[in-house]
């Protein structure tokens, strides 16, 4: 692993050359080296194969000889040649360790020694991977910046946490520039959101530290569009639950502007897809066309449970939007030829608004025909609720009273539709109230 080093200690072991003489004897010492030299400088460790440095001084008086010391003080002995003035090789690799070497050199004569030191560095290669998406933004618009940055140690790649990284951009016809300074996480990631106002390419870079070379990513371009109005998609795909091989109603609405203000998008093509429950991509079923209104309509055949999604792509200074719709595909029980048929009406679900909290009540009446409509009494009926994307859930059941009405109550949480479902039982069928839509505000 890397290790970390003081800036104090760093700059000590890549000083100046330092002269240390042996104690006084009868006979002077001799001249320390000079001309200390280290090649390349930094030794740059990039394989398991090493990288071969140079080493060189000279020794005007007596013999000479040098050694290593590596950044945790350890002494690494050179073999030299030459005279006066001396060579060494050595191949660095990743078993020595990166940061601050030092390089000392010996003369010696008549017993006395004199020795002068060089820094040199040696560096671990490291990598950088960046990306800048989407491709295309609105002016204005944020682009995600992302990346991660590693160290090779041995054959193996290594994330490397805690490192400043620079994000730079050249615009078209430009140069590159610095814009910000990012953070690696424990990783060896980064990602931020930038503000993008001109097409151009971005980049990470790297300066590398006492025991990394630096290093830069490749560029990836980001280009810029004029701001398109936002839209927005309205689905309802009805009934849900319905029966296996039933008609589907799928029936929306294409709008665009923003906040408070919407305009009816007229002609769109939207596309219709679905996903049955389980499955992992969509499946394009049919099209359909929006009209002054900006509504649009299709039928389908319900096979399976699963999402309908209504897809606009976009057009005419108007950014695309989809809307989708959960619905529950059921094989209808066997009922008997004399089944009744039934009805859920004056179905109200109230107050709305309601608050957070406070209860919301709903009331209605269950009816079978038996030649004309009457009240269906002492039937079990089902409260469900869904919000605008989800799906409908089971909330709470309640019995009509003899004339077929019910009435009953829950807490409100959330803005969303209600509605009440008859199950059917042996002698009628099962039928849904109309859904009413509760705005709970907080």
């Amino acid at each position: 692993m890397l290790k970390r080093i003081s800036a104090a200690a760093a700059a000590l072991a890549l000083g100046s050359m330092a002269l240390l003489a042996s104690p006084a004897h009868a006979t002077a010492a001799p001249a320390a080296p000079t001309a200390l030299q280290a090649s390349p400088d930094p030794v740059v460790v990039s394989d398991g194969g090493g990288r071969t440095a140079t080493f060189g001084f000279t020794a005007g008086e007596g013999t000479g000889s040098a050694r290593l010391v590596d950044p945790s003080g350890k002494n690494v002995p050179l073999t030299v040649s030459g005279g006066p003035n001396y060579t060494a090789n050595y191949t660095f690799k990743f078993t020595d360790e990166p940061g601050a070497w030092k390089l000392v050199a010996t003369a010696t004569k008549d017993g006395a020694t004199a020795e002068s030191t060089q820094g040199f560095a040696v560096h671990w290669i490291t990598d950088l991977d960046f990306s800048a998406s989407p491709d295309v933004v609105d002016r204005g618009d944020r682009a995600w910046l992302s990346g991660a940055l590693k160290y090779k140690e041995g054959g193996t790649w290594k994330a490397y946490d805690k490192q400043a990284v620079q994000i730079s951009f050249k615009p078209v016809g430009g140069s590159y520039g610095a814009v910000r300074t990012v953070t690696t996480d424990a990783n060896g990631r980064f990602r931020v959101q930038q503000s993008v106002d001109r097409s151009g390419w971005w980049r990470a870079e790297y300066a590398g530290s006492a025991e990394t070379e630096g290093t830069v990513s490749d560029s990836d371009r980001v280009d810029i569009r004029d701001r398109a109005r936002t839209s927005r998609v309205w689905l309802d795909a009805s009934p849900d639950p319905v029966n296996t091989g039933a008609t589907l109603r799928l029936r929306g609405k294409v709008e665009a502007g923003a906040w408070n203000s919407w305009d009816s998008v007229r002609g769109a093509k939207v596309n219709l897809l679905f996903k049955a429950d389980g499955a992992y991509s969509w499946r394009y079923v049919t099209s359909a066309w929006t009209g002054r209104d900006g509504r649009f309509a299709a039928d389908v055949t319900a096979n399976a449970s699963g999402w309908w999604r209504a897809e606009y792509a976009g057009g005419n200074g108007v950014r695309g939007s989809h809307a989708d719709d959960h619905v529950t595909v059921v094989r209808p029980p066997v009922q008997p030829p004399a089944s009744l048929d039934t009805r859920v009406v004056a179905f109200d679900a109230y107050p709305e608004p309601v608050r957070y909290g406070k209860y919301l009540s709903f009331k209605g009446a269950l009816q079978a025909w038996d030649g004309r409509w009457v009240g269906y009494g002492h039937q079990k009926v089902t409260v469900w609720f869904k919000t605008k994307t989800g799906s409908w859930k089971y909330v709470k059941s309640t019995w009509t009273n003899g004339s077929g009405k019910f009435w009953t109550k829950t807490k409100a949480t959330k803005s969303g539709y209600w509605k009440v479902v008859f199950a059917g039982n042996d002698e009628a069928d099962g039928s849904s109230s109309a859904r009413d839509w509760v705005r709970v505000k907080r």
